[in-house]
């Protein structure tokens, strides 16, 4: 398939996407990221769900209604979501072009290479910054160069060739460099391998500490680049 489309791709995928993401290093990655996020405060207040898909961040993390909206591109997703979650709010639309009021979020999150589906970046990490609330906090998951050849990458499962942006650590940082505390961390590199060799407990240990201690160092070697930040007075609109 050439010249498709980010929208047309997960319309099409839609009903497979929940099961093509089942081998022990996807359990890790989850368990590593939603670990993450309770811990460092990112489901805390009002949350907008970037590429919310069919709902994973509401599969694992219990989220009011009240608290949490979900922004993807393709209908067919949104309706799985609504289905799974009825109570909870997805909209479609466009990362480049939310259609939400300035300072509407606490948190902003996008999970596992959805941000990497924009149809431009810098509009998108623009509107991240417009409807943050001052000292809102953002994590979003990019696809890093090495993801683009991941076995397990449902585009490659299914030969379609992908229109996403595969980044580099430093042009990440540099897109959201009107941010404050601005951290990238890599993740997934070597524990993949392992994975498939040893016990899902050694794997699971290993997967953090590569993470942890290497990710930060070179997170150009890791699948996942994961770049967290905070809007302070400094990025206020005006």
């Amino acid at each position: 398939m050439n010249d498709i489309t980010p929208k047309q791709i997960y319309n099409r995928l839609s009903k497979v996407y929940d099961r093509s993401y089942k081998e022990p290093i996807h359990k890790i990655e989850d368990e590593f990221v939603y670990k993450y996020l309770a811990e460092n405060g990112f489901t805390d207040g009002k949350i907008l769900d970037i590429g919310s898909g069919t709902g994973v961040l509401l599969n694992h993390i219990g989220i009011k209604p009240d608290n949490y909206v979900g922004l993807d591109i393709s209908e067919r997703m949104i309706e799985i979501s609504t289905e799974k979650f009825p109570n909870h709010e997805f909209i479609k639309g466009t990362m480049s072009n939310m259609p939400f009021d300035d300072e509407s979020f606490e948190c902003v999150i996008s999970l596992f290479g959805s941000f990497s589906y924009s149809l431009n970046h810098r509009k998108t990490v623009l509107e991240i910054k417009r409807v943050l609330k001052p000292n809102g906090k953002f994590l979003i998951m990019a696809y890093g160069t090495k993801y683009q050849k991941r076995e397990s990458y449902i585009l490659n499962h299914f030969k379609i060739n992908s229109p996403a942006k595969f980044f580099k650590g430093k042009e990440l940082k540099n897109l959201f460099q009107d941010f404050g505390n601005v951290k990238i961390l890599g993740m997934t590199w070597l524990s993949e391998l392992v994975s498939k060799h040893f016990s899902y407990t050694l794997a699971k240990n290993y997967h953090f500490l590569e993470t942890k201690f290497i990710g930060s160092i070179i997170p150009d070697k890791f699948y996942f680049q994961i770049i967290t930040g905070q809007k302070n007075a400094k990025t206020l609109l005006h």
